[in-house]
């Protein structure tokens, strides 16, 4: 089934190779790089999930999670991290889906792709 994903990261080459690997499995792939582009973004297109950094210039992924959580509260959400976030359990705390922990295989975003509905 085709999902529509959203990956936020600063690091333009790692979201640009994702979202071509995630397009070859048949979803429908954007990008932004910030969090505020993110939820920018979000505001005005619906996503089946979310692949959030944590680490991004201009708004964090822990301040753009809740802001998208805001404007939608069923918002899925999956954390990705290079490093120890002791910010990011707030965000699973508050119902993010998982935290993926760089670097990380394509797979594992698949599994969370294919348990959204």
């Amino acid at each position: 089934m085709t999902r529509r994903v959203l990956i936020v990261d600063d690091d333009h080459d790692l979201a640009e190779g994702l979202a071509e690997l995630l397009s070859m499995h048949g979803h429908k792939v954007e990008i932004a790089g910030n969090g505020k582009e993110a939820v920018d973004i979000y505001d005005r297109t619906d996503f089946d999930i979310v692949f959030m950094d944590v680490r991004m210039p201009v708004m964090s992924g822990v301040d753009s999670f809740f802001a998208i959580r805001r404007l939608r509260p069923t918002a899925k959400i999956v954390m990705m991290t290079g490093f120890q976030e002791p910010t990011v359990a707030r965000t699973l705390d508050a119902g993010a889906l998982g935290l993926l922990y760089k670097p990380f295989r394509v797979d594992a975003m698949l599994t969370y792709i294919n348990k959204v509905t």
